[in-house]
């Protein structure tokens, strides 16, 4: 069997720890995105002789008829992630994760999915990288497409957890701080939209709520009105979590998730970023993202966005990701997600988009006159200034509903559109 070395996932200034099984590269899994993935192929690059950990890309798996696009898709963008962080991969291991459906077991998985590692193997070999060991993960088991000898992976799969065994690289985990958060589909229920008696309440709460914000958008001077409006909402909503709420009225969640389809309070909400607030605007983006129910489910990408931006700014690059992949499920031409998403899985950090959105914040306390304001640093030292910032961070695009006719009240009506596939909706990218 080939063997390989992988240092722990937070940093190579670790020791190495050596991976000479199959069963230690299903264990390094979890470990290496943060989560247990479930209907997911993942690719990890290897570097150099000794096969150290490279890039890794996580994908949904999609529909059959799209598995040779998809696994395409992945031979590139790996080879792609892996220039740009620092040479071609030298192989891959492949990962094809999915829970047996009902009536079935892992090894009917395993056969159900051998066509996508084949066609995975074709897609790298077609980029020049070889597959050092392609595995499916399924029903707390593992079993090997590539390897046939039944003496060391056996037709029934092995178990994944070894009882009474720690691996090396949960020790190395657990010595490095790394916790694995739960299973992918786990950590998706937890942003999936409330229940059915939940969700009728606020769909009664935004017929009620969206006649009056189009009158008053309708008005001289009714955006900025909206505007303001909506910001005040946001602080009082925070300040409501900070003392320890757990919820708001259905009349005040379906006013925020409106007023925040407008670009501009968005961005407002998003200066909420800084400790210990970032940890109650989170709840507040969570609360709200949940009660965007159909037909209104479109206008979660607006508080999606906002947590996947926090979550980024704080280090949860696993919320980031799903959070943001999220918002571009339920508006895949959402350009604040979409921007977002590609600097987290580009590997950027937020630092110089931190700076400017403290600064705004500051400017505008002193043009209000408010204590504490600080002159200076950021680029909000005039209007004009101010929209160029915005302009930059949204790519500069206008059109939309992300950057659509500002206080266009038809933003505010729920919006049926075709859901565009993408191969990369859903997916990952880990740095690592």
């Amino acid at each position: 069997m080939n063997q390989h070395e992988l240092p722990p996932p937070d940093s190579f200034d670790h020791p190495v720890v050596r991976m000479s099984t199959p069963a230690d590269v299903v264990d390094a899994l979890p470990y290496l995105l943060g989560f247990f993935p479930s209907d997911s192929i993942v690719a990890l690059g290897l570097q150099g002789p000794r096969r150290r950990q490279g890039g890794t890309v996580r994908i949904d798996i999609p529909e059959a008829e799209a598995w040779p696009a998809a696994a395409e898709e992945v031979a590139r963008f790996l080879v792609a992630l892996s220039e740009h962080r620092d040479r071609r991969p030298d192989a891959v291991i492949l990962y094809l994760c999915r829970d047996p459906g009902p009536g079935a077991d892992g090894r009917a998985v395993t056969e159900e999915l051998r066509p996508l590692a084949t066609a995975l193997s074709e897609a790298f070999a077609a980029v020049g990288v070889p597959v050092h060991e392609s595995l499916c993960v399924s029903d707390g088991r593992w079993w090997s497409f590539s390897c046939g000898d039944a003496g060391c992976c056996s037709r029934d799969g092995t178990p994944v957890a070894r009882e009474g065994v720690t691996s090396a690289v949960a020790a190395a985990a657990a010595y490095a701080g790394i916790q694995v958060r739960g299973s992918l589909k786990e950590l998706h229920a937890e942003l999936a939209p409330v229940g059915a008696a939940t969700a009728e309440t606020q769909l009664r709460a935004f017929e009620e709520a969206v006649p009056a914000l189009v009158d008053e958008l309708s008005r001289s001077g009714g955006r900025e009105r909206v505007l303001e409006r909506t910001a005040e909402l946001v602080d009082a909503a925070v300040a409501r979590f900070r003392a320890g709420a757990q919820e708001l009225p259905a009349a005040e969640a379906a006013r925020l998730i409106l007023g925040l389809q407008d670009r501009q309070a968005r961005d407002r909400a998003a200066e909420w970023l800084d400790p210990p607030d970032v940890a109650h605007a989170q709840q507040l983006w969570r609360f709200l993202a949940r009660r965007c129910s159909a037909p209104f489910d479109s206008h979660a990408a607006a508080p999606l966005s906002l947590l996947g931006w926090t979550a980024w700014v704080t280090g949860d690059q696993v919320t980031a990701r799903i959070a943001l992949g999220r918002a571009l499920a339920a508006d895949p031409d959402y350009t604040f997600a979409r921007l977002l998403h590609q600097a987290v899985n580009a590997g950027a950090e937020p630092g110089s988009l931190c700076t400017t959105l403290r600064a705004e914040r500051r400017a505008r306390q002193q043009r209000a006159g408010r204590p504490g304001a600080r002159q200076g640093d950021g680029c909000r030292e005039d209007a004009r200034r101010e929209d160029g910032c915005r302009s930059r961070r949204q790519g500069g695009r206008r059109g939309g509903r992300d950057g659509g006719p500002e206080g266009d009240p038809c933003r505010l009506l729920p919006t049926r559109r075709l859901r565009r596939r993408r191969a990369h909706t859903g997916g990952d990218v880990y740095r690592q």
